[in-house]
């Protein structure tokens, strides 16, 4: 009898898949914050996009002078960045 090829082969008759590699506490803990990350994203994309451009550009009216008082400035003039 022949060796048996893959495309011989029925889907009954392939192995089981490997376990999956087990992973460091920095990596688990990676991991599970890339999930927060994406889940935050979708949960933001479920609105449109002009609501949360309207959103942003609101919020950035909203500032009062507090909120910039940690910003370095030292390489803008009169509100214009230089160009290096």
């Amino acid at each position: 009898m022949p060796p048996r090829h893959a495309r011989d082969q029925k889907d009954g008759d392939a192995p089981p898949p490997p376990p999956p590699p087990q992973l460091t506490p920095y990596e688990r803990t990676s991991v599970d914050m890339l999930a927060g990350i994406t889940k935050m994203l979708e949960s933001q994309s479920v609105r449109s996009g002009n609501a949360h451009e309207e959103d942003v550009a609101e919020r950035f009216r909203n500032q009062g002078p507090k909120e910039f008082a940690g910003l370095d400035l030292s390489r803008t003039i009169s509100g214009r960045a230089l160009r290096t």
